[in-house]
């Protein structure tokens, strides 16, 4: 009885342990929002990208962030200074990720996520703008 439990246990471990997500590699490092706010009040943040579509970035964004949607930011990023490095987001962060896949694929370096994305801006209570 005991060995039967013993491999029913051993069983639930292996099958629990399949289902485990490896660690993503080469995804862009996350700064908190607060980190990057932080950052902009001392002048030294990288540029902050909005990668939404225009009426999310019209509805509200992060003050003094350049609006690039996801999809052409690897084409676009000429366009912004780049030496302080860029940090994109989205909503929550997914659109962001493939925006910042783009970049590292393209050779950017100093590529970074905003955790948690505007929501998580919103959330820690920091300031946003709203307009085009």
């Amino acid at each position: 009885m005991k060995f039967l439990a013993l491999m029913m246990m051993l069983c639930v471990v292996v099958s629990c342990a399949e289902t485990i997500d490896p660690p993503q590699t080469g995804l862009a490092p996350s700064l908190s929002p607060r980190s990057v706010h932080d950052q902009q009040d001392a002048g030294r943040a990288p540029v902050v990208i909005d990668v939404r579509s225009q009426a999310e970035y019209s509805a509200g964004h992060i003050p003094g962030a350049v609006h690039i949607p996801f999809d052409e930011v690897a084409e676009r990023i000429n366009e912004v200074d780049t030496s302080e490095g860029v940090v994109l987001y989205c909503m929550v962060g997914p659109r962001a990720r493939k925006g910042e896949a783009a970049l590292l694929s393209a050779g950017q370096e100093k590529v970074f996520h905003l955790e948690g994305g505007f929501s998580a801006w919103q959330s820690a209570g920091l300031p946003t703008a709203e307009g085009p």
